[in-house]
């Protein structure tokens, strides 16, 4: 029995078959959560959840974490919170965001203490980065453009700094390009 018309094109018939003929349709429910859906299905559950950072290397429960926080990260895009959130996602839950950081006015309020530059009125809308863990040259490319689709448009990263996570001559990071010395000026 079918309830396609008569035009119907072959994809359009092939398409049903394969739906209605799914033989434990009470699993369906368990492709739309994150913490059952099948490990071979997590990349088309994270495309229809619209997961903006993904990685296809990732650990599994790395995929199954960054699509269970898109759906927040979505809710709170351009706040300080769902940068947090995906920067979390990215192996970095202590970072520290520094609003304004271009905001200082030259009034003798404020505390130079590097972690703000003068620049006035004009340049509110900056932020920066302080990481506390090393990351390397790729990761940190991955990190700028998680935190272009989390942020608000009309706001810049101005410098993501990781020299509170220096690296330490113990074998882990290797003099060979991949890792810089701590700071990414954009």
């Amino acid at each position: 029995m079918t309830l396609l018309p008569k035009n119907t094109t072959p994809l359009e018939r092939a398409l049903e078959k394969v739906l209605t003929s799914y033989e434990n349709p009470s699993q369906i429910p368990s492709l739309w959560n994150a913490n059952t859906c099948p490990k071979e299905f997590l990349p088309w559950l994270a495309w229809a959840n619209s997961v903006d950072d993904w990685e296809s290397d990732w650990s599994e429960g790395k995929k199954r974490t960054a699509i269970a926080e898109s759906i927040e990260i979505h809710e709170q895009k351009g706040t300080p919170s769902a940068i947090y959130r995906a920067l979390a996602i990215r192996g970095q839950p202590d970072a520290i965001l520094i609003e304004r950081a271009d905001y200082i006015k030259h009034d003798g309020e404020a505390t130079r203490n590097g972690l703000r530059r003068r620049g006035g009125p004009d340049r509110w809308a900056t932020f920066r980065l302080i990481l506390q863990r090393p990351i390397t040259i790729d990761q940190s490319q991955a990190i700028l453009r998680m935190i272009a689709s989390a942020k608000r448009n009309c706001c810049h990263l101005v410098d993501m700094d990781f020299t509170a996570a220096a690296l330490r001559h113990n074998g882990y990071a290797k003099r060979n390009g991949t890792y810089t010395r701590g700071l990414i000026t954009i």
